[in-house]
């Protein structure tokens, strides 16, 4: 049961193109968490950090113990801040791998569904998308169960080709992996489903039968006890993640997302220009549907996502990340079909204009990245902090007692030293001035630098300005 790894060894290409999209990825990974995606950096960049005072059985957060999710994700950030030392590269590394394997798991995929010329197009193409890009290192669940989904969808294609129960076994494994990061990836299922009922006869044994309803059923199993373990140690906290009262789904909401989705933040994140080319690839492809379906399904069904927490989707824009790699792999089987059709490679001009197509998709792709996502970066440029955090460094500095911190956001929290015990978190600025009206906490840090009503009720209750954003209450 080996991948024929030697044929990518002897393949410069794809060696090129996955040092390219790691080149790319690199970009950007040491900057401070207040980007896009910032609240999730904080919070299990956050937890991770908290390791180190409760330990592992425990993942403290803003939210204190928080079982919501399980801890598979922030034990690896954790892991390496033991290894590299607490650092937002760290904090990045895990998420950086899994979207370097994930560029393995499209080249495999679209080389054993389609041919090695689709599998270095649609790896390409994933490698340079500024979308996937910046989401595949950036500290988040997708880029972890994006990887091990992809990798449950490449197994599967094996165990319906070889009938070896091995690939079957891996393919059981690396799903329920991926459900265990994060749940959504279910949604993987009807992609797995089609492959094994049509990607090679069913034999419809008892025993295929069996193999079936396992495969079906077992992967669940370690979510379902994490949710049950979760459910009788936080029942209020694990009841809000799945129900979010806060944003109750409404069709108008969901319109909203839906059409954002697909003619805004998609494009975006895919990049224009392959989005564009994406859309023309469907009416292509339309003409073999059953060849792509397992594809497609993984492809669209993320779609279900945000169909289903349109509010946050709107919030968060990154639910989608999935099926970016799914796009990029239907685009590069469009791309090769597009080439045979009108590609003459004897020809220089025809070498000329291929040269000329990739330094300019390249180009647009960078500069999507530079404006959609570097651009975010420059969050604290506005302010006269003199350097990202400055406010936040500087009270953890000063607060050797762990005295009581109020907050807004986990990216701050994160930089006030994380600990739950003795930073609290009021989200809004509302929630800022409830907490100064306490008069229980000695300072107050802002992510930003807060509104004249805020500042009116710190002066109101004596305290003090000691940084661009952040205030110590008066010891009169």
């Amino acid at each position: 049961m080996n991948l024929p790894v030697a044929s990518v060894k002897r393949n410069k290409w794809f060696i090129l193109i996955v040092l390219l999209g790691l080149i790319l990825r690199l970009i950007d990974i040491t900057q401070p968490f207040s980007g896009l995606g910032k609240w999730n950096e904080g919070h299990y960049a956050t937890t991770a950090l908290n390791y180190f005072k409760y330990g592992i059985l425990l993942p403290m957060n803003e939210y204190g113990l928080d079982l919501t999710t399980t801890p598979l994700y922030s034990w690896l950030i954790y892991l390496s801040f033991i290894i590299f030392g607490v650092h937002e590269w760290a904090a990045r590394l895990p998420s950086l791998f899994f979207g370097m394997l994930s560029l393995f798991m499209v080249y495999y995929i679209a080389k054993r569904l389609y041919e090695e010329r689709v599998a270095l197009a649609a790896t390409f193409i994933a490698a340079v998308s500024p979308g996937i890009v910046y989401f595949s290192r950036n500290i988040q669940l997708e880029s972890m169960f994006t990887a091990f989904a992809l990798a449950a969808l490449l197994f599967m294609t094996y165990y319906k080709e070889s009938a070896d129960v091995r690939w079957l076994v891996a393919s059981g494994i690396y799903l329920s992996i991926a459900i265990l990061t994060k749940y959504p990836a279910v949604l993987v299922y009807p992609a797995l489903l089609w492959a094994w009922f049509k990607h090679g006869e069913f034999r419809g044994s008892k025993k295929e039968r069996t193999r079936l309803f396992l495969f079906v059923l077992l992967p669940l199993l370690p979510s379902l006890l994490w949710l049950l373990h979760a459910m009788s140690a936080t029942p209020a906290l694990t009841a809000w993640y799945f129900n979010k009262p806060e944003a109750p789904w409404n069709l108008s909401t969901t319109r909203t997302a839906l059409y954002l989705a697909v003619s805004k933040f998609i494009p975006e994140h895919f990049g224009y220009v392959f989005y564009l080319a994406f859309l023309l690839s469907l009416l292509w492809i339309a003409r073999e549907p059953k060849k792509h379906l397992p594809i497609l399904l993984f492809t669209f069904s993320w779609l279900l996502l945000i169909l289903a927490f349109p509010d946050f989707y709107l919030s968060n824009m990154y639910y989608h990340y999935s099926m970016l790699y799914g796009m990029a792999i239907l685009l590069g089987y469009f791309a090769v079909k597009i080439g045979e059709r009108f590609w003459r490679p004897s020809s220089q001009i025809a070498k000329g204009i291929g040269i000329i197509a990739f330094i300019l998709v390249l180009v647009t792709s960078l500069y999507q990245y530079n404006f959609y996502f570097h651009s975010y970066y420059t969050d604290f440029s506005k302010a006269n902090e003199t350097e990202p955090f400055y406010s936040a460094k500087l009270v953890a500095e000063e607060n050797v007692d762990h005295e009581l911190v109020v907050a807004d956001l986990p990216m701050t929290m994160f930089y006030l030293g994380g600990d739950p015990e003795y930073i609290k978190l009021a989200y809004t600025t509302q929630g800022l001035i409830n907490a100064v009206e306490e008069e229980k906490y000695t300072y107050l840090v802002t992510y930003y630098e807060g509104n004249r009503t805020l500042r009116e009720v710190l002066d109101d209750h004596d305290y003090i300005q000691i940084a661009p954003r952040a205030w110590k209450k008066s010891q009169k």
